[in-house]
């Protein structure tokens, strides 16, 4: 592949899977690989997407790696590139999405107080409990530990069967809270950071999780990873939250990474 492009003040070294370094013989990276690797960096560098007005945007370089496995074909390994945008929230805003989020809380809160007739019948059992541990402190303060004893177990089953009704309720519930804690869960009310890696050829793919990240590919890998001195495989990952993620994703050229597969 070639490319023009360069990185201003930066040192560009060739950067592997620490999985090289594990029971293999070494050799020197070759000046191809290194070119190889300049080259490849810089391009996928420059498609990174341009930090959106409010957001800073820093990119990362990678640790000196100047060896690799002997057994392994001259330029195969994957090529990376990370950064990280930040949104820097107005204080108004902030304050905004804040009361939002507030909001948001205080429908849980009312959607979790027991209905009228479902409090009535819990508060039966709970003035049972009260009931039961008062003569229960009675019966230890006149000696009597073995009915002490007896009245708190008593009073502690009038408890539970009043945490059932309640939990029973709050089951019955359950969805609704879960929607609306996803809802909040969305709501950020100070710096937002979404980490962007793209990667060309990359060998032990990592998992990502719909509700974390998301991701772009193009081109495909090669049979046995053999990827040699050509960007064959482009990975693209976004992780951070929503809808911060989206106006990252939705900023990435997709045409101008496809252009570098090969």
């Amino acid at each position: 592949m070639k490319s023009t492009l360069a990185i201003p003040g930066a040192i560009i070294f060739l950067v592997f899977s620490a999985t090289a370094f594990a029971d293999c013989e070494m050799r020197p990276s070759t000046d191809k690989e290194a070119e190889y690797f300049k080259q490849t960096f810089a391009a996928l560098k420059s498609t990174l997407p341009t930090a959106p007005s409010g957001w800073a945007q820093e990119v990362r370089d990678g640790h000196v790696d100047k060896f690799v496995c002997a057994s392994d074909p001259e330029g195969n390994f994957d090529v990376r590139v990370n950064a990280t945008y930040t949104y820097h929230m107005a204080k108004e805003e902030s304050d905004r999405r804040y009361a939002e989020y507030r909001s948001v809380d205080k429908e849980i809160e009312k959607l979790r107080e027991l209905p009228p007739e479902v409090a009535k019948e819990r508060q039966v059992w709970l003035d049972k409990m009260s009931e039961a541990n008062r003569a229960s402190n009675k019966a230890y303060k006149d000696g009597d530990k073995k009915q002490a004893s007896r009245l708190s177990d008593e009073a502690d089953g009038y408890s539970r069967k009043g945490r059932e009704i309640r939990d029973r309720y709050w089951a019955s519930i359950q969805p609704q809270v879960e929607q609306l804690e996803a809802k909040q869960k969305s709501i950020h009310y100070s710096d937002v950071t979404e980490n962007v890696s793209i990667i060309a050829n990359e060998h032990n793919a990592e998992r990502i999780f719909p509700d974390e990240a998301a991701e772009l590919t193009f081109g495909k890998m090669p049979k046995g990873n053999k990827t040699g001195l050509k960007v064959q495989y482009i990975r693209v990952i976004v992780k951070g939250g929503m809808p911060e993620r989206d106006v990252i994703l939705n900023a990435i050229e997709r045409d101008k990474i496809a252009q570098l597969v090969h």
